[in-house]
């Protein structure tokens, strides 16, 4: 099942919960002293209180004829003392309210990478029969608005298998239904030990081909509830896959787009691209030979080979850690100054990020090989399903777009979208290349990036759609 990218760190994270012992200590005992003083002063001030009462009661009551108003000014003095004392108050209580609050927050940083992450799920699929089939590998979920849709094309969007899990891409998914496309799906990826190894008695592989057929399964479920094709969307790493099934089955699908999918691999220079045709193809052999394992008994995957998902996490946060220290020093900084609403966000965000998800041995083999070395699909030498496919096939007349950010760092932005120049069976009207300022996972979260790049590609899909008045 999916783990915790703290699993297996057992000093680090022991050092850290021994890191909150001294803290959880000198907050209590700050907001202690805190309560000890707000205690003095309510007492300080009752008997000030008390003193100044009497002395206006006795004053009032002594008062000569003609003698100046003696209870006005006690009166005066005491408003006097009463706000000197209420401003001392809150200067010296607030420095131990503040001091508490600081070593709350640190308490609050160090649980983030001392505890397990919660179960990560599609907050939107909600009653059962929002799941609509359900593959070795996938889940396809309806997440469609309410009421009677006249738009006939769902829009699916395929998460990616990244290591993490696929509500990476609900939010997209969302604002896309928002903003009119009603009939919305996503497609789930199982984590490795969930994939059964033999289903209906026969040897399941979870290779490209694979992918391949239970891609189609969710294009044929779509296309047969409403009679029209679906509107195409790969998140990240899908891109690939999901074009080589429109271009297997161009009937299929109503239009193709991807957002940071690594579509052109020899586009543009990046890491990991560089890295891979350094090493070469054999060097995820050897990976897999040293991190590779089997699923264990009492696992649904049982006896399937899976390459540990937490190593690729590991590799994301090496390949942007100026980008996730930068993220840690301001959640300390929200954590320890009570910027409660930033700070939860950002714990939100790691504790997606840590909720690692496992690969298929297959998959992680073809992605790296037949992607990521060999770029097959632009090259048009991808073997699926007994053909040879490419670029070059990409279906006639189907709508295509594509989004990449220009500080992406996983898929650069000319590899992005670099394919799209190479496609002349589509004419340039229907074709929609953006490209936004912002990194990877911009592309998927960013408020700024939706409401900008994402309102222009539902109007994109909107023009393309087949409408009706059916229900």
């Amino acid at each position: 099942m999916p783990v915790s990218m703290l699993d297996g760190a057992a000093p680090i994270t022991s050092a850290f919960k021994a890191l909150q012992i001294p803290l959880n200590t000198s907050s209590k005992a700050a907001a202690a002293a805190g309560r000890t003083l707000s205690l003095g002063f309510d007492l300080a001030r009752s008997v000030s209180d008390t003193g100044f009462s009497m002395a206006r009661y006795w004053t009032e009551a002594l008062q000569l004829p003609g003698a100046p108003p003696a209870a006005d000014i006690i009166k005066m003095n005491g408003g006097a003392v009463e706000r000197w004392m209420a401003a001392t108050q809150r200067r010296l209580t607030g420095a131990f309210e503040a001091f508490s609050r600081q070593r709350d927050g640190e308490v609050e940083f160090f649980k983030l990478f001392s505890e397990s992450p919660p179960c990560q799920a599609l907050t939107s699929a909600h009653a059962p029969g929002d799941l609509m089939i359900e593959t070795p590998s996938l889940r396809l979920w309806d997440v469609s608005a309410g009421g009677l849709h006249a738009l006939d094309n769902y829009t699916v969007v395929f998460a990616p298998r990244a290591g993490h899990h696929s509500n990476i891409a609900e939010r997209a998914a969302l604002f896309l239904r928002d903003c009119g496309l009603s009939r919305m799906a996503i497609v789930e990826q199982k984590c490795a030990e969930e994939i059964p190894l033999y289903v209906d008695g026969k040897r399941h592989r979870e290779n490209f081909e694979g992918q391949i057929v239970q891609y189609r399964q969710v294009l044929e479920h779509l296309k047969d509830r409403t009679g029209r094709p679906a509107h195409l969307v790969a998140v990240c790493q899908p891109g690939p896959l999901l074009m080589a099934t429109l271009i297997l089955y161009p009937e299929l699908g109503r239009s193709f787009g991807s957002a940071g999918a690594p579509m052109d691999t020899e586009a543009q220079s990046g890491f990991l691209t560089d890295f891979s045709r350094a090493v070469g193809p054999h060097f995820i052999d050897l990976m897999l030979g040293i991190f590779g394992r089997q699923v264990g008994s009492g696992q649904a995957g049982r006896g399937r080979r899976i390459y540990d998902g937490r190593l690729q996490v590991l590799g994301f946060y090496l390949l942007g850690w100026d980008r996730h220290l930068a993220n840690f020093k301001r959640l300390l900084d929200d954590l320890r100054t009570g910027k409660s609403e930033s700070a939860q966000r950002q714990i939100a965000f790691y504790q997606w990020y840590n909720h690692v998800h496992h690969f298929p041995a297959g998959f992680i083999r073809d992605t790296f090989k037949k992607i990521f070395v060999k770029n097959e699909l632009i090259r048009g030498r991808l073997s699926l399903m007994g053909r040879t496919v490419g670029i070059g096939d990409y279906p006639a007349g189907i709508p295509i777009w594509a989004l990449g950010g220009d500080k992406d760092d996983i898929a650069p932005p000319l590899q992005a979208t670099g394919h799209m120049d190479r496609i002349a069976s589509v004419p340039p009207e229907d074709k929609l290349t953006l490209l936004c300022d912002g990194g990877h996972m911009a592309l998927f979260r960013s408020e700024r990036v939706l409401k900008q790049y994402y309102t222009q590609i539902a109007r994109f899909l909107l023009d393309r759609s087949d409408f009706s008045n059916r229900g």
